[in-house]
């Protein structure tokens, strides 16, 4: 009779270790029509098979064999991280339950005692076979599942890369302004953005905005977000705050991308001592003076995508020497200890009235502190901000 071999091969691997040809006999013809069955008289022939043949889903091994015993065998399969999964049942004329419980401790799923029962092995190898398989179906999946996920996680640190070339580069030294800032996505990508783009008259235009929710959705309107303005400003020579909001209201209405977001965006002149804003639903900056008092920065309208109920109002506010600006994302002062307590915009302010008269790079860094001190616990939102030091023109 001829054997099907393709249909032979997709069946379950059955290998059959005794050193006894009756025994060998008997059970590869209760299994072999129903699985590929292999046989080895003993343990060492059984290694020698697994080593060069497609591994069995199922061995059923004497224990007491010339040479190397069933329990030395199932050690070595053991030792090796490819075998150790396959199952082992124990066929013995041993019914000690200390050989047992010493056989299941090696690592073997199960015990058929001889003289064996035909329709006890079939039912115990049907199950185990099918055990296996269903394990090693799980395996592939979860193999499949690893590689997906290494390869989306090697993606989002591209694209974290890629959205950190958007943060401010660092200011030459006889720049009319010094800037520090501190930027700490809660996931690989955040929804916040920041940025510096200096305009050829000797301007900045400086912004922050803050996307709802976060994570990759928020993480792409960011980014395209960012890149708008930076077209608008660089390439349309458009540095109007309020024109510019009532542009990106209209260019990313809330059905577009099922998002919002806040935004505060202002142009500082160091010639004319002033800093022209707008501001979209975004906490206000502060503008803490050198020479004393505290002032905010919220003059604007409602969040871009929420918008369309009238246009963006302008605000503008004169500057001086020494004064310190400081813009932040809500993730700043909604961070919460253990106890629930926000850090607090009241807090935050009380800080900058503190540092009067520092540095930029000081007042990041302190924040930073305080921070570290307010709790252990990891921001549940994008958290950033930034210190504009005003120097003027010298």
């Amino acid at each position: 009779m001829e054997v099907d071999e393709d249909a032979t091969a997709e069946r379950p691997t059955v290998l059959i270790v005794d050193d006894q040809s009756t025994n060998l006999e008997r059970l590869a013809k209760l299994l072999n029509d129903a699985y590929r069955v292999l046989i080895a008289k003993s343990g060492e022939k059984a290694l020698e098979i697994i080593a060069r043949q497609r591994l069995p889903d199922v061995i059923l091994l004497d224990i007491v064999m010339p040479g190397m015993s069933g329990y030395e065998v199932l050690e070595r399969l053991q030792q090796e991280p490819h075998t150790q999964g396959i199952p082992v049942i124990f066929i013995t004329a041993k019914r000690e339950e200390a050989e047992e419980a010493h056989g299941l401790d090696l690592g073997a799923v199960d015990y058929i005692t001889k003289p064996f029962s035909g329709a006890v092995v079939r039912a115990r190898v049907w199950t185990h076979t099918q055990l296996k398989i269903r394990s090693d179906e799980l395996a592939a999946k979860n193999r499949c599942l690893q590689e997906q996920r290494r390869k989306i996680e090697q993606d989002l640190a591209v694209a974290s890369r890629i959205q950190q070339t958007l943060l401010p580069e660092a200011q030459p030294d006889d720049s009319d302004y010094n800037l520090a800032w501190s930027y700490q996505p809660c996931d690989e990508l955040g929804g916040d953005a920041l940025s510096v783009i200096p305009l050829s008259d000797g301007r900045i235009a400086l912004y922050m905005l803050d996307v709802s929710g976060h994570g990759v959705a928020a993480a792409l309107v960011s980014f395209v977000a960012a890149q708008s303005l930076r077209q608008r400003v660089t390439e349309r020579g458009e540095v109007s705050p309020a024109a510019i909001l009532e542009a990106l209201d209209a260019e990313f209405p809330l059905e577009r991308f099922e998002k919002f977001f806040t935004i505060l965006f202002l142009i500082y002149d160091p010639v004319a001592s002033e800093i022209r804003y707008c501001n979209a639903g975004h906490p206000p900056g502060l503008l803490v003076r050198h020479q004393g008092g505290c002032e905010t920065l919220a003059t604007g309208g409602l969040p871009i995508g929420v918008g369309g109920w009238g246009s963006y109002e302008e605000g503008v506010v004169a500057v001086g020497r020494g004064d310190l600006l400081l813009i932040y994302t809500d993730g700043l002062v909604e961070f919460e200890d253990s106890m629930g307590t926000p850090f607090s915009e009241e807090r935050l302010e009380a800080a900058l009235e503190q540092w009067r008269g520092g540095t930029a790079e000081g007042v990041v860094r302190g924040i930073e502190r305080m921070m570290a001190a307010h709790t252990e616990e990891v921001p549940e939102d994008d958290v950033t901000f930034a210190c504009l030091s005003v120097r003027g023109r010298r």
